[in-house]
C-alpha cells in the first residue's frame, strides 16, 4: 500500500484495516474510486468514515471540468462510468445546495427536572413550567464543558424547546462560551410529548396500557402519541431543510426532550417506525452527535455521549429484545403462508 493512502488511512484512524482493504485492491488512493460505501461497510468500517473516506478521495474530482480526468484505462470498466455519474451528481446545484447544511448536528436531552425527581408534581404544575434540580444545572454546565470541548471555535447555533427546563439547560451549556453571543432560537414543534394538561391521578395505569398498547401509537387522554409528535417533526424538519439553504453555521445544537428527540431522529434518518421502541431512553444531558462528510449532506449518528460515560460509537442504545427489535408479525404476500391472527388475551 503506498505512502499516500497510508496517510489516508491514518488522518480516518483506520490503520487497522490495512489488510482487508487490500485484499479489497485498494493499494493507491486512485483505488478507492472503485470502492462503494457497501464494500467499506462489509469490512467493518463505520458509515461515517466509510463516507468521510470515500468523500475526500472524490474532493479532487469536485469540479465538473475534472470529470474528465478519471485515471486511463478504465474506459471500459462500469466502475468508472459510476464514479462520472456520482460526480455529475456532486456538481448539481442542488446537490451543492444541500452541501451548506451544517457539518454537524447535536440533539442533547435536558438536565435532570423536578418531574424526574418527583413526578407527582405534574398532577398540579403545568409541565412547560418546571424547573431544572441542583443536579439538572450542574449536568447543564458540564454539558457546556462537553460541548465547547467538542466543537472548539467552530460556529455554532442553538434550537431550543420553549420549554422552562431546556431554556435552563441551554443557559446553563451557553456558561461555557462566557460573554460570546450565540445564536439562540425557540421553535414550540420540538416541545416534549403532552401526556394531558396535568398528570391524571392514575397516570401509573395509563402508562401501563400504553406499553400494552404499544408505545409509538398510545396516545394519552388530553394528549399525544408519539405519532403525533412524528407529524409535528416533520414539519420542524421540512422548515429546518430550507433554513439551510442560506446556513453560515458548522454546528446546530436542538435543546429538547428525551422522546421528542427519538421520534424526530426517527424520522430525520428515515428509520423503521417499528425501531422506535427498541431504543433506550436518552439520559439526562447526554448528546446524540450526527456528522456528514464534507462532499455529502447525508447525515449519520457519530455517536452518543451521556455525562460521565465515555461517547458510545454503535448508535442509540437499543433494548435487548428480540421481540422488539423484529417487531410484529406481518404477513408476506405468500399465498400459501399460514394465517396469523391477533392475540386478544382471552
Amino acid at each position: 500500500m503506498d505512502e499516500t493512502l497510508l496517510c489516508r488511512l491514518h488522518d480516518f484512524d483506520l490503520m487497522s484495516f490495512e489488510k482487508e482493504l487490500l485484499d479489497l485492491g485498494a493499494i493507491c488512493e486512485g483505488d478507492l474510486m472503485y470502492l462503494e460505501e457497501s464494500d467499506l461497510r462489509s469490512i467493518g468500517i463505520s458509515e461515517v468514515k466509510a463516507q468521510k473516506l470515500l468523500g475526500t478521495t472524490y474532493a479532487s474530482y469536485e469540479d465538473s471540468s475534472l470529470i474528465d480526468q478519471v485515471p486511463s484505462g478504465t474506459e471500459s470498466y462500469k466502475e468508472p462510468k459510476r464514479v462520472v455519474s456520482r460526480l455529475k451528481r456532486r456538481n448539481s446545484m442542488f446537490w451543492q445546495s444541500q452541501l451548506k447544511r451544517p457539518k454537524r448536528l447535536i440533539f442533547i436531552r435536558h438536565g435532570e427536572s423536578e418531574a424526574n425527581v418527583n413526578r407527582k408534581i405534574t398532577e398540579t404544575v403545568p409541565d412547560q413550567l418546571l424547573h431544572l434540580t441542583t443536579k439538572g444545572r450542574e449536568q447543564a454546565l458540564d454539558a457546556g464543558v462537553r460541548l465547547r470541548a467538542l466543537l472548539g471555535d467552530e460556529t455554532v447555533k442553538f434550537t431550543v424547546s420553549p420549554y422552562t427546563r431546556t431554556r435552563e439547560t441551554t443557559n446553563g451549556i451557553l456558561h461555557a462560551w462566557g460573554s460570546q453571543k450565540i445564536k439562540v432560537s425557540e421553535d414550540v414543534r420540538i416541545r416534549e410529548q403532552e401526556h394531558g394538561n396535568f398528570d391524571s391521578p392514575d397516570i401509573r395505569t395509563l402508562h401501563k396500557e400504553k406499553n400494552q398498547f404499544g408505545a409509538f401509537y398510545y396516545r394519552f387522554p388530553n394528549g399525544e402519541s408519539p405519532a403525533d409528535c412524528f407529524d409535528r417533526a416533520s414539519m420542524f424538519l421540512e422548515t429546518l431543510y430550507r433554513s439551510w439553504e442560506d446556513n453560515e453555521h458548522n454546528n446546530h445544537v436542538f435543546v429538547s426532550h428525551g422522546m421528542m428527540i427519538l421520534v424526530i431522529l426517527v424520522r430525520l434518518m428515515r428509520m423503521d417506525i417499528q425501531k422506535f421502541e427498541c431504543f433506550e431512553s436518552l439520559k439526562n444531558c447526554e448528546f446524540v452527535v450526527l456528522e456528514r462528510p464534507n462532499l455529502d449532506p447525508k447525515y449519520d449518528i457519530a455517536f452518543t455521549w451521556a455525562p460521565g460515560d465515555e461517547k458510545h460509537y454503535h448508535g442509540l442504545r437499543v433494548k435487548d429484545d428480540d421481540v422488539l427489535k423484529n417487531g410484529p408479525p406481518v404477513w408476506n404476500g405468500d399465498p400459501d403462508a399460514p394465517l396469523l391472527t391477533s392475540d386478544t388475551g382471552s
